[in-house]
């Protein structure tokens, strides 16, 4: 197994295939549009006259490039702080002619938002139960902001991680060790996954994307 829990971001992208390198790419990029959208821009603007200069919106992205589908549920869902606009698409549909299928979720804070979610699906022979989690958090009031993830993923019966009932204390250390990317790799099942989190242009404040790509 592989595994970097983002502490240099630059370590991160070093583990990185030369394919997922351009996906990770693509899917900043796309989390940078989301990010210009006019009725997150307005709801930020909005929320900042309600609560005040800390509170921010996060505007997650899904993308799945495996060749089934992607389910969660609320058992295995945590939100540590912030609460749940949107919430995360399920099913996730699978990969299509090279594209992946895309989800997103929208979430909202006074200063933090930090959550987990664990997705269920199969390897590439499709013969294996596998799960992927991912966990991010986004604290504004402290300088420098943070922005932290932590990805795992392999089989579903798992010795490092339950994904089926998941330790989230255990999980929230992890998250709070991270970096702003965060990649694993499971050689056992050859699963991988990999996300960003990417802070506000100044001229955009309110807003911050988290981009997520599960992966074979």
């Amino acid at each position: 197994m592989a595994s970097i829990e983002s502490e240099r971001n630059e370590e991160v992208v070093g583990q990185l295939s030369s394919e997922q390198k351009a996906r990770l790419d693509e899917v900043m990029k796309q989390a940078a549009l989301s990010l210009q959208s006019d009725e997150l821009l307005n709801k930020a603007a909005a929320g900042k006259l309600q609560a005040g200069n800390y509170y921010f919106y996060v505007q997650g992205d899904l993308y799945n490039y495996t060749k089934g589908p992607l389910t969660t549920t609320t058992d295995v869902q945590q939100q540590y702080s912030g609460s749940v606009l949107i919430d995360y698409t399920n099913p996730l549909k699978p990969s299509s002619n090279n594209k992946a299928g895309t989800g997103s979720f929208t979430m909202a804070g006074d200063g933090s938002v930090e959550a987990a979610v664990v997705y269920f699906g199969k390897n590439d022979k499709g013969d294996q139960d596998c799960a992927w989690l991912i966990g991010f958090n986004i604290n504004t009031t402290t300088k420098p902001e943070k922005l932290q993830v932590y990805v795992f993923c392999g089989p579903l019966i798992n010795s490092v991680i339950n994904f089926i009932n998941p330790n989230w204390a255990e999980i929230k250390t992890k998250i709070e060790r991270g970096g702003q990317v965060g990649f694993y790799k499971d050689d056992q099942t050859v699963t991988n996954v990999y996300a960003g989190v990417a802070a506000t242009d100044p001229s955009m404040p309110g807003r911050y994307s988290v981009s997520i790509a599960f992966d074979l």
